[in-house]
């Protein structure tokens, strides 16, 4: 029995003992994270979390976001609506929890793992960004803390090129950078809208791109200095100016863009967008996880409500397949040494 399907085993047994799961009970049990090491066709819960008193789990767990250490991605992060960031160090077969309380509760917007340095992390709250140097032994729980009680962090991404650049975006619409490691802010810009999602190009760390719930994407270049909007740009793409998400591959050579109209595709960072067919009817349909396979642009992924949808010919044919989980698939994550190895996060959501 491999090591995955041995934490398999584990987690169902888990259930059926009665183990403690955090933030919800045993009869909630179709959370947490599920892995798929044949390309989406099977799954398996991995949700162990040893701790002192025992073994819990996370199966009750609503998980929204992944991230994976740069360096090794044995090294998995999940990121939580309620309750905090959960770490794996065998590719999510166990999951531990950081000490610090701060790091064990409320909702993750995002995780961004150094390149370069090795234990250094942020978690992004909706209320503050945290910094771990010591692989989450310590945190530095006021990295950034936000001012206004009525304005929070919606998303975070770190500069792939150089780890000390970190960008935050806002629900009033602000799009925040630090260039020394969190230890200060600047505003770059303020957009009209509230921000849903931010990525970095993975062709160019200077071409930033931030999604917003109601005016469309906005672009950088040049790191910030100055700013484009695409909403009139992609006017013929009704709706797409609801933006959701981004998703790329390992070069940036292709990004897509997750909004309400569906799915749009890139080949020059973000210059210019090409609608990608979808299965019929699935246009009303909304998409939460979104993955690109690392090393090329013909596998993608993404997920809905009840499916998971896989093309392996750039989006021009697709596969439907039901999840594992009675929960949506919220968030997609794809082991970039193996594009066969699926990380899907399972979240209840209550509108679409």
């Amino acid at each position: 029995m491999n090591n995955l399907l041995k934490g398999s085993a584990a987690c169902a047994a888990l259930v059926l003992m009665g183990a403690g799961c955090f933030g919800g009970s045993v009869e909630s049990s179709s959370g947490g994270v599920w892995q798929s090491t044949d390309a989406g066709k099977t799954w398996q819960q991995t949700a162990a979390v040893p701790t002192a008193t025992g073994v819990s789990s996370l199966s009750a767990i609503d998980v929204t976001t992944f991230a994976v250490d740069p360096q090794d991605s044995s090294a998995v992060y999940a990121g939580s609506l309620e309750n905090g960031v959960f770490y794996s160090l065998d590719s999510g077969v166990s999951w531990q929890r950081p000490e610090e309380t701060l790091a064990r509760s409320g909702k993750v917007v995002g995780i961004g793992v150094s390149s370069k340095d090795v234990c250094t992390y942020f978690v992004a709250k909706t209320d503050r960004v945290m910094k771990t140097e010591d692989c989450g032994r310590s945190f530095n729980t006021e990295s950034y803390v936000g001012s206004q009680s009525d304005v929070t962090i919606s998303a975070m991404a770190l500069d792939w090129y150089d780890p000390k650049i970190l960008w935050i975006a806002t629900t009033s619409g602000d799009v925040i950078r630090s260039v020394d490691g969190g230890n200060s802010w600047t505003t770059m810009t303020r957009l009209d809208d509230e921000a849903t999602s931010i990525t970095i190009s993975n062709a160019d760390s200077r071409i930033v791109l931030v999604g917003t719930k109601t005016s469309g994407m906005s672009r950088t270049i040049d790191s910030g200095a100055t700013w484009t909007n695409f909403e009139k740009t992609l006017k013929d793409f009704k709706s797409s100016d609801r933006v959701y998400g981004f998703a790329q591959n390992a070069n940036g050579s292709l990004l897509i863009m997750n909004t309400k109209y569906g799915l749009l595709s890139s080949v020059d960072s973000g210059a210019t967008w090409s609608g990608i067919s979808l299965i019929p009817g699935s246009g009303e349909v909304r998409i939460y996880g979104l993955a690109i396979a690392p090393e090329g642009s013909d596998t993608m992924y993404y997920a809905t409500d009840s499916t998971l949808n896989r093309s392996t010919s750039g989006g021009s044919a697709w596969t439907t397949s039901e999840l594992p989980s009675t929960r949506a698939g919220f968030a997609l994550m794809i082991d970039p040494e193996d594009s066969t190895h699926l990380y899907l996060g399972s979240a209840t959501v209550t509108s679409k």
